[in-house]
């Protein structure tokens, strides 16, 4: 597992990939080929498909290998237990559970539909039931909003734009740019959905924890990054709680 990169390096060299690849693309085009002929866009409608391809199977392959890792039942249970009580709350079909062994801290959601997988390390079901809860409550906030449908939307979107408009370098960059934002707002969005079910004061506890175990994301690569700093999504909730507690206030 150590071969696969992590969330945060998987999207930088995604990004700093597909820049070279596209660049590359266009040089050879424009020196061999001519710029704009047919030949050019199936390839770079290639060099598009495999990374956005691989984007896409890459956490399916990594719920494979980690089944294959499967921790003690004890935990295993436990991880069940308050995974099916917070389904109940979210309205959402029981996904299936499973703890691999491992020492790093890592809670992921993989799939779509029936076929919907939470994954959890070995290290993470070692939390307390309140932090535990919580980030899987996180996890039951990108189901519930469908988040993995509407990265399935915009990858798709993007790889269109690349056969219509015969993508330069700079649209590469520019695109990818854009998948990172969009999967920075869908952590906002799903820490918000996971406050509503296990209350913003808890959500912020787990997530200050959890930032803690693993250290934060240096601002100066935020920008580079599919997830935001832990500090700036406790701010988030700080300002939503405050927001939630003046309309309530003007409701009444």
């Amino acid at each position: 597992m150590d071969l696969l990169p992590s969330t945060r390096t998987r999207y930088l060299l995604l990004f700093i990939c597909l820049v070279a690849v596209v660049a590359l693309v266009e040089a050879l085009a424009k020196a061999v080929a001519g710029w704009g002929n047919s030949g050019f866009a199936v390839t770079l409608w290639a060099c598009f498909g495999v990374a956005y391809g691989w984007l896409l199977i890459e956490p399916m392959v990594r719920a494979l290998l980690l089944k294959r890792m499967v921790a003690g039942a004890g935990r295993q249970h436990r991880v069940r237990r308050i995974g099916a009580a917070l389904a109940r709350v979210s309205g959402v079909a029981v996904p299936r559970f499973y703890v691999y062994e491992s020492d790093k801290f890592d809670v992921t959601v993989s799939g779509i539909g029936e076929g919907i997988t939470i994954l959890v390390s070995d290290q993470a079901a070692g939390m307390d039931d309140d932090r535990l809860e919580s980030v899987l409550a996180h996890e039951f906030g990108h189901i519930r909003l469908r988040h993995a449908l509407i990265r399935l939307t915009i990858y798709g979107s993007l790889l269109s734009l690349v056969i219509i408009g015969h993508s330069t370098a700079a649209i590469a960059v520019m695109a990818n740019f854009f998948v990172l934002w969009t999967m920075r707002q869908m952590e906002f969005a799903a820490d918000h959905d996971a406050a509503r079910m296990v209350g913003a004061t808890r959500m912020r506890a787990a997530l200050a924890y959890v930032g803690e175990v693993l250290g934060d994301i240096p601002a100066s690569q935020t920008v580079c990054s599919s997830h935001p700093t832990f500090r700036a999504r406790i701010a988030r909730l700080n300002d939503q709680t405050t927001l939630d507690q003046h309309t309530r206030g003007g409701s009444t």
